[in-house]
Parts: structure tokens; C-alpha cells; sequence
């Protein structure tokens, strides 16, 4: 008979932040989800919850209820990247392990739990692992798939184990809910009073069938064993990798920029031959007296040819120290992606596109990736919100839409003060960085409010195109029905 271990990872994003910790996890924190346009709260840490910020909360209403709450949106690539990395360790345990995305794996342990002393110290020992690796967990055995999965989530109990042959006893009290139905279905089985799933082996499967669906009758028999609901285990992602142990340590640039070479070479020749690019490699160097040392470089676009790795490997190479030589080398590619085929181009746009991305690379690599930022217009109706900036890795070229209403080609950060000298409406005469200006001609008002949905400065703005008699061209603002009127700003400046 099968024995299937569930793990389930109940708040797996704000385990992710809790490894790298975070300092914000002193205080109230919470991970929030969009839903339908709408934040909400999805996980909380202790803090939050002490203070009754709850998972399901409208973002608005929890920051009421605690107004120190600092919260991050939930990130579900790398969510998932953390959940691979604990399937791939999951191998200690058993050798066949499949992932149940988003929160969970699911392992084949018949034949394995002895190895532990028994299945419910199995248990123990996965959920002591675990939590030395800073994861919270439950934990469900049973003879199928689904009866584990049910039982580490609403067993109740870090470890929930159902004898061999007694899953029909251990599901009999669990709420309809551990099915995972729809929510149609859910809803007609609480209107006919039916709560646990105990109550439905005593109605025949065609009468459920009948009355609720064959959804309802599957679930119920793939859990009870009635019909076959086994795992299938995934073949771990390759690694392209390639690393060299010397019989004697090597010191001088050269000679570790000649062994890079060889290294990226092998690896480069298994992601040409499997299509793949990486965006991301790691150098290890392992000196005979200051142990490992790690050297990474990143790529704007998957690069699968060794010319470029080198390239941008000469430098951080140049920063290392290597007093007595180094006899360990490992190279690991990383972040793979498949290598989508393009149109070869000699023209112009093809060397810029080239060219961009090398000045990407380099700056990123001695920089930070998240230092090198390109503009990106947005859609909005107030100046300050009209455009983002983002990270120029992996973005396309910007192609920068003109706003459909007249901008300034500079918009300052903060407004800067103006003294009126004649008043007006804009002002007749004023004064500016210690220049005097004299009002020529004027268009406006431009009235604009402030986004309802969002905090910030929420006064009524009126902005006006200046023309100077001295020349410049200027936006000025003011602050209709906020504090005094003869109060003036200089928002921008025009060519």
C-alpha cells in the first residue's frame, strides 16, 4: 500500500522575508495579495496579528486598525523559486517528490519512514528540518494524495497521521472545505446542512453525483483510495555547472582567466546544445588560505556564448586578492532561460539594441543591477505620477509615449517658492532664483485633484503655462482654497 507525506507551507511568503531578515519583521508586518483591483492582506507576522490585522483584511482597514503596519506585496516568482529549492531538498527524505504549487510538496514514502523510526518521527524530523531552515509547516500522512494533502491542512496538528487502511476514520470529521470544491458546489452542500465529510458516506455517489456533480464524487473517491490518485515526481532542473581542482594553486590573473575560459567554454557548450541562455553567473574561488570567495556578474539577456562571460568577469577578477594561490574553481550559470530565435539584423537598431545592453551589463555588474534604471511613461493625469522608473534589466528598449497634455521637458521634484512682486493671477511680477520676471502671457488654469485611492498631498492644484517678457517659459502653480492665495511655485520649466 502507498504511504503519501504532504508537506504544506502555510505562510511560505513571509517565510521568505524571515530568511532574509528582514528588519521590518520587528514590528507589525504583512504580506498583501491583489484582489480584484483591491489590496488585501494575506499573511501577517505575530506582531501584525497581536495588534488584529488579520489574513483577508482590506489593506485600508488593517492600516486603521494598526496604523505602524509596514507590508510588501506578495512576489509569487520568487515565492516559487523558495518552494523548488525546498522540493530539491526535499530528496532527503524520499527520492520520489512532486510539488503541489503554490504552497506545498507531496512525497512517496512507502518504504522510506522506517529509515526514521517509524512514520510519525518522519514527521517530526521533516518538520524539524524545516523550521532550522526558518519554514513553518504542517504535516499529513495517509495512504493517498489528496488524504495527506487534507490532513496537513486541516488535521490540526503539526503532524496529522492516518494508519494504513484507516483514512476513511481520519477524514470523518474534517469540514467539506478540505475537498477544495468549487464555490458553487461548497455553497449547495451548506444549504442542505451537509459540514463534514463524514456525513457524505452515507449517501450513495450517484446520489452526490446527481445532486452535486462528478467534481464532488472524484474528490471524495481520490481521497478515500477508491480510485488511483498518485504522485508524479519531477525530474530536478539540470544544473550547468563546471568546476576544476588543481594540484597546485595558481596565483597570477592570467592563469585564472585562462581556467575561466575552459570553465565557460564547457558550460556555455551544454546551454548552446540545450537552447538556453543564462542570465546570471557565479564564480567560486577557493584560495589555500582565505578559503571561498565568490565573484557574480549578471547579463541583460540570456548569454549563452563564453566572450561576453569573460568580459564582464574582468573586473570583479581584477578586485580579487589572491596572496597564495587558489586550487578550487566552480562556475554555475543561473537564472536559465530559453534562447528565443530573432530576426538577424545588420542595421543601425540592431548595434544600439547590442550596445544597450552591454552598457547594462557593465554598469550593473560594478553597480548594482537595481542602480541602473531607465524612465518609463505611465498613464496618470498628475505630472509627478506621468512616468516610473524602472529597472533597465530586462526591459525592452524604452519607447517613450508623449503625455497627451503639455508637460515641461523639466519638471522639478519639489516646487520651488516664488516671491510675488506684483499680484495677479498668475502674478504680473515675481521673483525667482534671485531673477526678476515680468508676466507677458499666460494660459491656464489647468486644475487638477489629487488620487482619492492613494495617500499623499491631496490639495487642489492649479498649474499655468507663464511666457516671461525676460524669456524663460515656466509652469507655475498655486493652491486654490489652501493657505494664502498670493502663495506661488515654479513646477517646471519648458524648452
Amino acid at each position: 500500500m502507498p504511504r503519501i507525506l504532504s508537506i504544506w507551507l502555510p505562510q511560505l511568503p513571509l517565510d521568505r522575508r524571515i530568511r532574509l531578515e528582514d528588519p521590518r519583521l520587528e514590528g507589525p508586518f504583512a504580506i498583501t495579495v491583489d484582489v480584484r483591483g483591491a489590496l488585501r492582506v494575506a499573511y501577517s507576522n505575530a506582531a501584525a496579528m497581536t495588534a488584529g490585522v488579520q489574513a483577508g483584511l482590506p489593506l485600508a482597514d488593517a492600516r486603521a486598525i494598526c496604523p505602524d503596519l509596514l507590508t510588501e506585496m506578495s512576489h509569487p516568482v520568487r515565492e516559487n523559486l523558495l518552494l523548488r529549492a525546498l522540493w530539491r531538498w526535499a530528496d532527503c527524505l524520499s527520492p520520489r517528490v512532486s510539488l503541489d504549487p503554490p504552497d506545498g510538496l507531496l512525497l512517496d514514502i512507502s518504504g522510506c519512514a522506517h529509515l526514521f523510526g517509524g512514520e510519525d518521527a518522519m514527521g517530526m524530523h521533516a518538520l524539524q528540518r524545516l523550521g532550522d531552515l526558518s519554514v513553518t509547516a504542517r504535516i499529513g500522512i495517509a495512504d493517498t494524495r489528496r488524504a495527506a494533502r487534507t490532513l496537513a491542512r486541516h488535521g490540526g496538528k503539526p503532524v496529522t497521521c492516518a494508519a494504513p487502511g484507516e483514512t476513511l476514520y481520519a477524514l470523518k470529521d474534517l469540514p467539506l472545505s478540505a475537498l477544495d470544491l468549487e464555490d458553487q458546489v461548497s455553497g449547495d452542500l451548506a444549504r442542505t446542512g451537509l459540514t463534514k465529510l463524514g456525513q457524505l458516506y452515507e449517501i450513495r455517489p450517484a446520489e452526490l453525483a446527481r445532486r452535486f456533480g462528478l467534481g464532488l464524487t472524484k474528490a471524495l473517491s481520490a481521497a478515500l483510495g477508491q480510485t488511483p490518485d498518485p504522485i508524479t515526481p519531477k525530474a530536478a532542473d539540470p544544473v550547468y555547472a563546471a568546476r576544476a581542482s588543481l594540484p597546485e594553486p595558481i596565483g597570477l590573473i592570467e592563469d585564472i582567466e585562462a581556467l575561466l575560459e575552459k570553465l565557460a567554454e564547457r558550460v556555455c557548450a551544454r546551454l548552446q546544445n540545450d537552447h538556453k541562455g543564462a542570465r546570471r553567473f557565479s564564480l567560486t574561488v577557493r584560495c589555500v588560505d582565505t578559503g571561498d570567495h565568490s565573484l557574480s556578474i549578471g547579463f541583460a539577456r540570456p548569454c549563452f556564448e563564453p566572450a561576453p562571460l569573460l568580459r564582464q568577469f574582468a573586473h570583479p577578477l581584477g578586485q580579487l586578492k589572491v596572496e597564495y594561490g587558489a586550487d578550487w574553481f566552480r562556475l554555475v550559470a543561473g537564472e536559465i532561460e530559453p534562447i528565443r530565435l530573432r530576426q538577424m539584423t545588420t542595421g543601425e537598431e540592431a548595434r544600439r539594441g547590442d550596445e544597450r545592453a552591454r552598457l547594462i551589463e557593465t554598469l550593473g555588474n560594478r553597480l548594482g543591477f537595481d542602480h541602473v534604471r531607465v524612465f518609463q511613461s505611465c498613464d496618470s493625469h498628475l505630472p509627478e505620477y506621468e512616468y516610473a522608473q524602472v529597472e533597465a534589466i530586462g526591459q525592452p528598449e524604452p519607447r517613450w509615449e508623449e503625455s497627451p497634455r503639455l508637460r515641461p521637458i523639466r519638471l522639478f521634484r519639489s516646487p520651488e517658492w516664488l516671491r510675488v512682486e506684483a499680484p495677479g493671477r498668475p502674478p504680473a511680477r515675481f521673483v525667482w532664483r534671485r531673477q526678476d520676471y515680468t508676466l507677458h502671457s499666460a494660459r491656464g488654469p489647468e486644475r487638477l485633484t489629487a488620487r482619492w485611492h492613494a495617500a499623499g498631498d491631496m490639495r487642489t492644484r492649479d498649474y499655468w503655462q507663464v511666457q516671461t517678457a525676460e524669456g524663460p517659459r515656466l509652469w507655475l502653480l498655486n493652491y486654490p482654497g489652501s493657505g494664502p492665495a498670493r502663495e506661488w511655485y515654479v513646477a517646471g520649466v519648458f524648452p
